[in-house]
């Protein structure tokens, strides 16, 4: 297993007279599970780049509390094993105070050893048969499940369809792991009770694209098939449930065949690359890299100073933010003698209303439900850009 410790230490001049004595206290441990390939490897790279820059840019700014905030990152494969070792690397010899794990599906393969060993983790993406508190006390989020923000985009089309004579059509097309479908058994019957016509024949295709060798002729066949259902059906609208990549290969592939269904995205297959689509919608809680929010300014700055010529995903922003709300967890849990990562989690359920300068939508969580929010906005694609469509939904 590809494996990166990453140290990162105040090295800015101007700093080093105010920071350096503080920063010799014993680093604040955390690890991640990010995913460098497959699935969810362009968004996990993306959002591991802005976890690595948040984490310098706030140790640069005195830390937390004057304590060095130390990443240890590890590439997610999805094999099990790998992921159990390197998982009981991270809790028996680091000691980590906090986990992050990018991927639902390795949350869920490790959420025995999460329970048994108590270390708060925060889920990239975290399903609502694992937002219970009362059953999963250690799995946190920064932005909503996929239900709620599938139940925000159901919500958007039965309220701004422009549809009157008749209910509004949806599709679905997602995976065809447990959770996503799961969440799509719960999406459909929330449609329903908002008056949405929902095709069923076309709610769990399996998408996987692959890029090996002889995979391109399958792939085709499998977009078409997909495609040719969602022809048929002729929806209104289909909410993809996908990533970005797949979502950009349904909707090229759909515009070729003269489909007219309005395509709307969650929140991991809607960032940037969609920019060629004009029309496609978007759930998506993370604001777009650039975005004129007042949490962009430090990420702006950061970019300006390290990587001024590299581009962006809302992804980078992702993981930005994950590493402040990291950061907030801890620095709530310090004033406390011995440390713990019992009080981390207690920390983390003392967020109210906590803004991350409108990168993610305020944080609340408290005993009773670990979701940190039930709000996104509406994005759509238009003149090549990404732009604000509605303002927040609940």
């Amino acid at each position: 297993m590809k494996k990166l410790f990453v140290f990162l230490i105040a090295s800015v001049l101007p700093l080093i007279t105010l920071v350096a004595p503080s920063l010799s206290q014993p680093a604040l441990k955390v690890g991640a599970l990010i995913p460098f390939t497959g699935r969810m490897g362009d968004a996990g790279r993306e959002s591991f780049r802005g976890m690595l820059d948040a984490a310098r840019s706030l140790n640069q700014r005195g830390g937390v509390y004057g304590r060095r905030l130390e990443l240890l990152l590890v590439d997610d494969t999805f094999q099990p094993a790998e992921i159990i070792a390197a998982y009981r690397k991270l809790n028996e010899v680091d000691n980590i105070l906090l986990l992050h794990i990018y991927s639902s599906v390795t949350a869920q393969t490790l959420l025995p050893h999460i329970q048994l060993n108590r270390i708060p983790t925060l889920v990239g993406s975290l399903p609502s048969p694992l937002a219970n508190p009362s059953r999963n006390p250690y799995l946190f989020s920064i932005i909503p499940t996929p239900l709620d923000l599938a139940k925000i985009g159901i919500t958007f089309i039965s309220e701004k369809s422009g549809i009157k004579a008749r209910k509004p059509k949806l599709a679905f097309i997602g995976s065809s792991d447990y959770l996503d479908q799961h969440f799509l058994e719960e999406a459909k019957i929330y449609a329903k009770t908002v008056g949405l016509d929902v095709e069923q024949d076309v709610a769990f295709t399996d998408l996987s694209l692959s890029k090996e060798p002889g995979a391109s002729d399958r792939t085709v066949k499998q977009i078409t098939s997909i495609l040719s259902a969602i022809g048929q059906a002729n929806p209104d609208f289909t909410y993809l449930s996908l990533n970005s990549r797949e979502a950009s290969a349904i909707i090229q592939e759909g515009r070729k065949m003269g489909l007219k269904t309005r395509w709307m995205c969650n929140s991991k297959a809607f960032d940037e690359s969609l920019t060629p689509y004009d029309g496609v919608l978007g759930v998506q809680p993370i604001s777009f890299f650039g975005e004129g929010v007042p949490g962009m300014a430090e990420i702006r700055e950061a970019h300006q100073k390290w990587h001024a010529y590299d581009t962006h995903t809302l992804f980078y922003v992702e993981g930005w933010a994950t590493v402040l709300v990291m950061a907030e967890a801890l620095g709530r849990s310090l004033p406390e003698q011995q440390l713990s990562r019992e009080k981390v989690r207690k920390s983390m359920e003392s967020f109210r209303n906590y803004v991350l300068g409108g990168l993610v939508p305020p944080l609340t969580i408290s005993s009773d439900d670990h979701r940190p929010s039930v709000e996104s906005r509406i994005l759509v694609i238009k003149g090549g850009k990404i732009s604000v469509h509605s303002s927040f939904i609940s």
